[in-house]
């Protein structure tokens, strides 16, 4: 299985997510370059996330019309030239390029959503149910070795060259992204079995229609675990603070996390397909939200190193669940529009988080807003436990077909 999506589907999202994470932490570094305030900066961020809300469904749309490879080519090519013109406003810098900067980046938005919601799409249509978790982990784990890698390779690039290099680095990521989509030797035998897996459908299997009671009930556990997601940068770094650490400290424990992350992948995606995307999921709200928890009950720096450990291999054991768990709702036809709406219990959990996260530290104060956030987790896996049978999910005693 592994084999099958490493080059069409694997190595290129990596590529795409390193340059997307090389960008990311000096986008709001290129505005204030560019004459914008700190609060235009952040607001300007903010607005990324309502953007994708916005555009989520309507990309899912084209997908489905386009073709998932196609649209992911489609994604990757436009992504690279809006970066042209990011690289453009910083180069040659007027009174227009802030304006040029962010429109460019805000019209990065879609081919974003257009890129994530296809390999999903064409990941989910090609690999057999039996190992789908396993492959949406990996899937998954794409992104967060490219927001390893993408920050270490810009940094470098800042050792010598200027903010505008990072973004030039971006273009080539993309582009040699998409020029592996067409790599035929690389691809065959991954395009053949999508063909089969798509022309062998039944028309029952055609006709069978969203169980959206099942999926409503699945996504708003879905959505307690990005509200502890979205939290999580946010929190560690105000507790840090609060604890006297340096920015590198606070760092270091941040990348910390991610390696555990990264190593619980593999086994997350095993669990997944053996004990089943319920219980996985419980065990990674209960793990992750536990983190939380502890944070305040052992106010000290061991108690904080002892409580993001815990967030991150809950975090790590679910990687990827969600993918996972929108595949398995989704139907044969319209595959990727169903996709689009699923991915809306995220988006609306990423906005919400930081929000609610922002006015418990106004009327209350940090150990509040971190014990509510693993309330929340706590409250999604109880959910997730009382409503599993009746969502239906694959799991160790209840396989539905895939």
């Amino acid at each position: 299985m592994y084999r099958l999506i490493l080059w069409p589907v694997l190595v290129p999202s990596f590529l795409f997510a390193v340059g997307g994470g090389a960008m990311l932490p000096i986008t709001v570094l290129a505005m204030l370059q560019l004459g914008a305030s700190e609060a235009f900066a952040s607001a300007s961020m903010a607005a990324i996330g309502a953007v994708a809300l916005v555009v989520t469904v309507p990309v899912g749309a084209f997908i489905d019309r386009v073709g998932d490879k196609r649209a992911m080519a489609l994604a990757t090519t436009s992504s690279a030239l809006l970066l042209g013109l990011n690289v453009f406003a910083l180069a040659y810098p007027t009174a227009w390029s802030l304006g040029l900067f962010l429109a460019a980046y805000m019209a990065r938005v879609a081919p974003m959503v257009a890129w994530g919601l296809a390999r999903q799409a064409v990941v989910a249509e090609t690999v057999p149910g039996q190992q789908r978790g396993q492959a949406m982990t990996a899937l998954g784990g794409t992104q967060r070795a490219g927001n390893l890698v993408g920050p270490l390779c810009g940094a470098l690039l800042l050792l010598w060259l200027p903010l505008w290099s990072v973004y030039v680095f971006g273009i080539v990521t993309a582009v040699i992204a998409t020029g592996l989509l067409f790599v035929r030797r690389l691809n065959h035998t991954f395009d053949a079995q999508t063909l089969r897996n798509k022309t062998s459908r039944t028309d029952e299997e055609l006709a069978q229609g969203v169980r959206w009671s099942a999926v409503t009930l699945a996504g708003i556990a879905i959505s307690t675990l990005a509200v502890a997601r979205a939290a999580f940068p946010v929190l560690i770094a105000l507790w840090g603070v609060r604890l006297g650490w340096n920015e590198a400290q606070i760092s270091f424990i941040v990348a910390m996390g991610a390696a555990i992350e990264m190593l619980l992948m593999v086994p997350g995606g095993y669990l997944k397909d053996v004990m089943g995307r319920a219980f996985t999921l419980v065990a990674c709200l209960l793990v992750y939200g536990s983190g939380f928890v502890l944070a305040p009950l052992w106010p000290d720096s061991v108690g904080f190193i002892v409580a993001v450990v815990v967030m991150s291999i809950g975090n790590g054991l679910g990687a990827g669940i969600n993918m996972t768990i929108g595949a398995d709702l989704s139907p044969a036809r319209g595959r990727a529009k169903f996709l689009s709406i699923w991915a809306l219990f995220s988006q609306v959990g990423i906005l919400g988080g930081p929000l609610m996260i922002s006015a418990l530290l106004v009327a209350a104060s940090l150990p509040t807003a971190m014990l509510a956030v693993g309330g929340i987790a706590g409250g999604g896996a109880l959910w997730m436990s009382v409503f599993a049978r009746l969502i239906g999910l694959p799991g160790r005693q209840n396989r539905r077909p895939a």
